[in-house]
């Protein structure tokens, strides 16, 4: 469950992504996380990957891969 504040929900509903903190990633290094709406999963957090720095739905991703 992501819990944002009122005004990262504000935001969310006038830009496509609100950072919501920095965390370790997969690498161990800290990125900045970003809250974004996925049309099938609602409200969900990532960071951006690279090369093309495009936030990414997980769930999404693991039932293309099933």
């Amino acid at each position: 469950m992501i819990k944002l504040t009122l005004f990262q929900r504000f935001l969310l509903r006038l830009y496509d992504s609100v950072p919501v903190g920095w965390r370790p990633s997969s690498t161990g290094r800290s990125v900045m996380y970003y809250a974004f709406k996925c049309p099938v999963h609602g409200v969900v957090v990532d960071y951006r990957r690279a090369p093309e720095f495009k936030l990414r739905c997980l769930k999404c991703l693991e039932e293309k891969w099933k």
